[in-house]
């Protein structure tokens, strides 16, 4: 039997106990907590007593329903194990309902109902040592983790999740212009809801007592997502994102499975995160445009639906 819960009607123990046993794509992204911060008012799908479970993240704009993934997140996959593929066609006519839908999933959907292209991020495998870890990082990040170590920079554990936020506002704001006070509280929120659920972990990097560089991570039993980070000019000068990043990982290479970069098709960024071993991911972007004309081509350019 398949139903969907309200979000205050949700079994939140249920909920977060499947998710946490879950060690597929996206894990992170599924934790009710962390639902609760990017979309405050999502719904579960859910099949008969918490066997699989999918996130329903309906909102209402020009009096269209619309289903589209929410920011900080990257995919929505069904979680569980679903009786039969009944179950997956009713999800697929569930978020068929919607006059737009637009999100990342990993699950094989029929992917006949839908307009499909392919996406990308970054992990790196851990559950090694740290030497063999380190084997495969790139030469350039072996040489700036040495430069960054002659400069004596320290790295700490913060509890402070504003100034990460002001640093990223300081040095990013410009570049991501698309991020507003909403989207600021909405990662602020997430950062809080992570450490209430004891499953944050913020780390800065000093120099001469100056905070250079900050990054956030969630940490699960088997895997660790990154979420954000931010550096200035000196710490970019000394390599302290990349001296933040091997930190966690060589704190982690042993006792975690896996290590989610969050990921990004931009060049750059996918570049960066290579360098430290990590592999390109594929996963599936879904979207099914039926918003009446001349509205619908504004949505299908908006989110690149063509492109």
């Amino acid at each position: 039997m398949n139903k969907i819960i309200l979000g205050s009607d949700i079994d939140r123990v249920k909920w977060d106990s499947l998710v946490e046993k879950y060690q597929g794509p996206g894990q992170f992204f599924h934790f009710s907590w962390y639902l609760d911060a990017v979309c405050p008012a999502w719904m579960a799908f859910v099949h008969g007593d918490y066997e699989a479970i999918f996130p329903i993240v309906s909102q209402s704009k020009y009096s269209l329903s619309l289903f589209v993934q929410p920011i900080f997140t990257r995919e929505f996959n069904v979680i569980g194990e679903p009786s039969s593929l009944a179950t997956i066609s009713e999800l697929t006519r569930e978020l068929l309902g919607h006059r737009f839908v637009y999100f990342g999933s990993s699950t094989d959907f029929r992917q006949s109902d839908w307009k499909v292209s392919s996406r990308k991020y970054q992990g790196v495998q851990l559950g090694m040592k740290y030497d063999n870890l380190y084997k495969n990082y790139s030469q350039n990040i072996k040489r700036t983790l040495k430069k960054a170590k002659e400069c004596d920079l320290e790295i700490k554990e913060l509890d402070n999740p504003l100034a990460l936020i002001e640093l990223f506002i300081n040095e990013k704001g410009k570049q991501f212009k698309h991020l507003g006070k909403k989207e600021y509280d909405a990662i602020y929120q997430l950062m809080i809801n992570g450490k209430e659920a004891r499953c944050a972990h913020q780390l800065s990097a000093y120099l001469d007592g100056e905070l250079i560089a900050s990054s956030f991570y969630f940490r699960a039993a088997t895997s660790i997502l990154f979420l954000k980070g931010a550096v200035n000019e000196k710490g970019k000068a000394i390599g302290a994102m990349v001296a933040l990043h091997n930190h966690v990982l060589e704190s982690h290479c042993e006792s975690h499975d896996y290590f989610d970069f969050g990921g990004s098709d931009d060049k750059g960024l996918r570049e960066f995160n290579l360098k430290f071993g990590a592999i390109d991911v594929n996963y599936l972007l879904l979207s099914s445009n039926r918003i009446p004309w001349p509205l619908k081509s504004w949505v299908d350019k908006k989110y690149h639906i063509n492109a």
